[in-house]
């Protein structure tokens, strides 16, 4: 696995700016991350530095914290207690839209796989997938936002199954959960806080970039609306806030007929 990694950093120093945003594997992210042994969570850069502060090594972590000051959100699904980690591997590739998608590395190390895809124009990339199979291990991470490639060779400590899950794990304890409906949408949303013991602060909206493309401040109300009127069709993340400091992440269609 080692071999792995000294190879990834060798490749992703060629490149100069990264941002992902991943919608073809959103079917494959559903129909997993409520199956037993999985662990999924979205982490946006606000919510990666409240986890952060909750039990997380600096010494694992670190070079991570580098890499998510600069990320919008981060969309993880990973299994490091499985029987079927090569299965999962080659179905989610043939997930990854190879019409849209260059492949940037393809490594085997003994029994793992790795396999980095982008989709780039001239020198920015935009869409970033990770990807790694073993046959007790499965990671499958989707990046959306702004990565300066220095910071990428940090990155492999991604790949460690069991760090990655900690993470996940520890970030689903200080996110707040919240509906959105309808999903997708047109001109009005509906946002519902879960804990009736939490009260919103604020929902921002941000796009397949990271950037924030509305904010505004909520009542102190479990369920109120929110007008997103204003937003151009396609594929955005809200962010919700609470007066606790706990954060929110769910992505959103937006739709105009």
């Amino acid at each position: 696995m080692k071999q792995i990694f000294f190879c990834l950093l060798a490749t992703v120093a060629i490149l100069e700016v990264a941002h992902a945003q991943n919608t073809p594997l959103q079917v494959f992210f559903q129909s997993h991350k409520q199956a037993p042994g999985f662990t999924h969570a979205y982490l946006s850069k606000e919510l990666f530095d409240v986890a952060s502060k909750h039990e997380i090594s600096k010494e694992d972590w670190q070079g991570l914290h580098h890499v998510v000051q600069n990320l919008g959100v981060m969309e993880i699904l990973v299994a490091d207690s499985i029987s079927n980690g090569h299965e999962l591997y080659k179905e989610a590739k043939k997930c990854v839209p190879t019409d849209e998608f260059e492949e940037l590395l393809t490594v085997r190390d003994e029994q793992t796989n790795v396999r980095i895809w982008v989709k780039a124009e001239e020198a920015v990339i935009s869409d970033l997938v990770l990807l790694v199979g073993a046959p007790q291990e499965f990671v499958l991470i989707c990046f959306a936002g702004t990565l300066q490639l220095g910071n990428l060779s940090e990155l492999p400590a991604l790949f460690e199954s069991g760090k990655t899950s900690q993470l996940a794990k520890i970030s689903a304890t200080v996110s707040a959960e919240f509906s959105i409906s309808p999903n997708p949408a047109s001109n009005q949303i509906t946002v519902q806080l879960q804990d009736a013991q939490d009260v919103p602060d604020r929902i921002e909206i941000l796009d397949t970039q990271g950037r924030q493309v509305l904010s505004q401040n909520l009542d102190p109300l479990t369920v109120q609306s929110v007008n997103i009127g204003s937003l151009n069709q396609g594929i955005y993340w809200a962010q919700l806030r609470t007066t606790t400091g706990k954060i929110g992440i769910k992505q959103i269609q937006v739709i105009k007929h």
